[in-house]
């Protein structure tokens, strides 16, 4: 019995390392020609239910870029990210709040007027990259 009790908190610590990975987004805005100076990719990760989890900014060397964040746990999230052209901070809108900066949400989720709905923005993390393409147009 002694034995064994050292063998399960063995697994059962094992079991608590393996739940968390690092969370690797290839972005990319294929729209944009040359980055300005002082633009910056924003990464916004919500829990399933859509509550902001943190906002990461990372600084943009290249129109395409792979950006980490970790570790974070298996399970289900959304995400929205916006390439910040001018490196304000904010996504910049328009007259009728359309937004004036390459932007994404998980999954490629889209919609005509307003934020997609979260359904089609769940994503399961599981620990392998995940690939982004953020665009100016809006709309479905």
């Amino acid at each position: 019995m002694r034995s064994f009790l050292p063998c399960l908190l063995l697994l059962w610590s094992a079991s608590l390392f393996g739940q968390s990975s690092q969370m690797v987004f290839d972005l990319s805005a294929p729209e944009v020609e040359k980055l300005p100076k002082g633009a910056q990719w924003m990464v916004s990760l919500h829990d399933a239910k859509g509550a902001l989890i943190q906002q990461f900014p990372f600084p943009a060397s290249d129109t395409k870029q792979r950006v980490v964040i970790g570790p974070k746990k298996v399970g289900t999230y959304t995400a929205s990210y916006y390439l910040d052209l001018n490196g304000n901070n904010e996504l910049d809108k328009g007259l009728f709040g359309q937004p004036l900066e390459p932007y994404a949400f998980s999954n490629g989720a889209r919609s005509m007027f307003s934020k997609p709905s979260l359904e089609s923005q769940r994503f399961q993390f599981s620990g392998t990259p995940i690939r982004v393409e953020l665009l100016f147009h809006f709309g479905g």
